[in-house]
C-alpha cells in the first residue's frame, strides 16, 4: 500500500513537472486570492488596532485610565502568547526562517495551527505598539495558506513546495503592495534560483494578492513620497558611495545585535527566574515609557518613515529616534512574539538615510528639496545589506514609494552596502536565524520529492559521476535546448540547462549548496 502511494506521488510530481503554464497560473491565482484575503485582513486589523493603542497613549488628558487599559491588554496578550506558543512554537518571531526550513525539507509546519494562531496572536502583538513588522508574519501566513491549498488539492510534494513559495510571495505582496518584490524575495532569500516549477505561479499569486490588497487599501503606495524629488547630479554621486559604506557597516552591527538578543533575554530570564514563554512581559513593560513620551515612533515604523519627508527634524532628534528604535526593535523581536524585522529595518534605514541627508544639507552638499531621496536610499541600502538580497531591496523600496526614477542611485547605494556586508562576512539575516534554529527544529524525514535546479558555473562541464552527490540523490533528466534527456553517469552538464533530481526532502538544502 505504501509502495503504491509513493508511485502515485511520483507520477503526480512528474505530471506537475510537465504541466502547462496556464495550469501553474491557475494555481497561482487561487493562492493569490486566498492569501490576499488572509493577509489583507491581517494588515487591516493590525492598522486599526495600532491606531487605537497609539491613540490611548496620545490622550494625555486620560493617561492614567488609558495606561490601565493598555496594561490589561498587555497582560491578556502575554497570557495568550504563552498559551499559543507552547502549543505551536513555530508561530514565534518573523516566520521567514520557518518557511525557508519548510522549503528546504528541514521541517514540516502544521499549516492550520500556524495559520490561525499566528493570525490571532500576530494581530495583537503587532498592534500593541511594539516595534514589530507585519511582513514576516504575512509571509509565513501566505506560505501556510499555500500549503493548506496544496493539502486541499492533494498535491504532490513538489507542487506543495511551489504553492508554499507562491503563498510566501503573495504574503509579502499583500503586506507591502509590492508584487515584484514578493517574487524576487522568494528567489533571492528562499530558492536562490529561478525555477519553472514555481516562478510562474508565484508571480501570478503575487499579482492577485496585490490586487486584493489594493481593493482594501487603495492605490496609494505604502510609503508615498513627495512628487518630483530633484535628482542628484553626477558630481554628487560620491555621496552615494560613502552612504553605501555607512549603511553596510550599520547593517553588520544590526545583524550581530538581532542574532544575539535572545541570549540577553535568556540571561535576564535566568536572573529573575522568568519562564521563556513569558518574555513578552518584559517587552511590554519597556515599551510603555516610549508610548507615553514618544507615541509617534511606536509600531513597525511606516508612520515614522512618512513623517521624515514632511517635517524638519534636527540631527539630534533623528539620532535619538534611531537609537531608541534600534534598542526597542531588539527588545520587541527578542521577546518571541509573532512579528517581523522587515519594516523595522526599513524604518531604521530611513533614519540613517535622514541623518546622512541632514549632514549633507547642513554642509551645503545638497539642497533641502533633495533630502527625501536620502530617506529612500537609506531603506534600500540598509535592508539590502542585512538581508543580502539587494534586488529585493531595490524593487521593494521602489514599489513602496511608487517612484522608479531613483533606480540608479538605489542600485549604487545598495550594491556598495551589500559589498561591505559581504566583506565583513555578514550572513543573510534570515539564513543566519535559520541556522540558529536548526539544532532544535531540524528533522530527518525520509520522504522523497522532485526538484528542479539550473546548471550553475560550479558544475557546468562536469559529468554526473563527478558531482559527488549523496547516495540517496538521483539526477533523472536534463533539459537541454528545450528537450528533456535522460541522464547517466557520463552525461555532461551544460551551463543554463535545467536538471531534475529525485531527492529526500531533508537533503534539499545541502544539495542546493553543493550544486549552486
Amino acid at each position: 500500500m505504501e509502495e503504491q502511494s509513493e508511485t502515485l506521488s511520483s507520477k503526480k510530481e512528474f505530471a506537475f513537472a510537465s504541466s502547462t503554464i496556464l495550469s501553474q497560473v491557475g494555481r497561482g491565482i487561487i493562492v493569490g486570492l486566498v492569501v490576499g484575503i488572509i493577509v489583507g485582513s491581517f494588515r487591516f486589523l493590525i492598522e486599526k488596532g495600532f491606531h487605537l493603542i497609539q491613540g490611548l497613549y496620545q490622550d494625555q488628558a486620560h493617561l492614567v485610565r488609558n495606561l490601565f487599559i493598555i496594561g490589561l491588554f498587555y497582560l491578556i496578550v502575554c497570557w495568550l502568547s504563552a498559551k499559543l506558543t507552547r502549543s505551536e512554537k513555530d508561530i514565534k518571531g518573523s516566520g521567514i526562517p520557518q518557511v525557508e526550513a519548510e522549503l528546504k525539507g528541514l521541517m514540516t509546519l502544521n499549516w492550520w495551527g500556524v495559520l490561525w494562531k499566528k493570525y490571532v496572536l500576530g494581530i495583537l502583538a503587532i498592534a500593541s505598539g511594539l516595534m514589530l513588522g507585519r511582513e514576516g508574519p504575512s509571509i509565513q501566513l501566505g506560505a501556510v495558506g499555500g500549503k493548506g491549498i496544496a493539502k486541499w488539492l492533494k498535491s504532490s510534494p513538489v507542487e506543495e513546495r511551489s504553492l508554499i513559495a507562491s503563498g510566501a510571495a503573495a504574503g509579502l505582496a499583500a503586506a507591502f503592495n509590492a508584487p515584484i518584490a514578493g517574487l524576487l524575495f522568494v528567489v533571492e532569500e528562499v530558492y536562490h534560483h529561478f525555477s519553472r516549477f514555481f516562478w510562474v505561479s508565484t508571480l501570478a499569486a503575487s499579482l492577485v494578492a496585490n490586487f486584493v490588497s489594493l481593493l482594501i487599501f487603495g492605490l496609494t503606495p505604502v510609503l508615498d513620497m513627495p512628487d518630483n524629488i530633484p535628482l542628484m547630479t553626477l558630481d554628487q554621486y560620491w555621496i552615494y558611495l560613502l552612504m553605501g559604506v555607512f549603511l553596510g557597516l550599520s547593517g553588520f552591527i544590526y545583524e550581530k545585535a538581532v542574532l544575539n538578543v535572545g541570549r540577553v533575554y535568556d540571561w535576564l530570564g535566568q536572573k529573575i527566574r522568568l519562564d521563556r514563554a513569558y518574555y513578552p512581559i518584559l517587552a511590554f513593560i519597556l515599551i510603555i515609557p516610549v508610548g507615553i513620551f514618544l507615541p509617534q515612533i511606536l509600531g513597525g515604523g511606516n508612520q515614522l518613515v512618512l513623517s521624515l519627508t514632511k517635517q524638519d527634524f534636527s540631527f539630534q532628534v533623528l539620532l535619538a529616534y534611531f537609537l531608541i528604535r534600534f534598542v526597542w526593535s531588539m527588545i520587541s523581536y527578542g521577546s518571541g512574539l509573532p512579528g517581523g524585522i522587515f519594516l523595522p529595518i526599513l524604518a531604521l534605514g530611513s533614519l540613517l538615510g535622514a541623518l546622512v541627508g541632514v549632514i549633507c544639507v547642513n554642509l551645503g552638499l545638497v539642497s533641502q528639496q533633495q533630502f527625501p531621496i536620502f530617506v529612500i536610499l537609506g531603506m534600500s541600502g540598509y535592508f539590502g545589506a542585512i538581508s543580502k538580497a539587494p534586488l529585493t531591496a531595490m524593487i521593494l523600496v521602489t514599489e513602496m514609494v511608487g517612484d522608479i526614477r531613483n533606480l540608479m542611485p538605489l542600485g549604487l547605494v545598495t550594491l556598495v552596502a551589500y559589498i561591505i556586508m559581504d566583506l565583513l562576512k555578514g550572513a543573510p539575516v534570515y539564513e543566519a536565524m535559520l541556522e540558529k534554529m536548526l539544532p532544535e527544529e531540524a528533522t530527518d524525514e525520509g520522504e522523497v520529492t522532485l526538484i528542479e535546479i539550473p546548471v550553475s558555473d560550479k558544475i557546468a562541464g562536469k559529468q554526473v559521476h563527478e558531482l559527488n552527490l549523496p547516495h540517496n540523490v538521483l539526477i533523472t533528466t536534463q533539459v537541454h535546448n528545450g528537450k528533456s534527456q535522460t541522464v547517466n553517469g557520463s552525461t555532461r552538464m551544460y551551463l543554463g540547462d535545467m536538471i531534475h533530481l529525485v531527492i529526500p526532502k531533508s537533503e534539499i538544502g545541502k544539495v542546493k549548496d553543493l550544486l549552486l
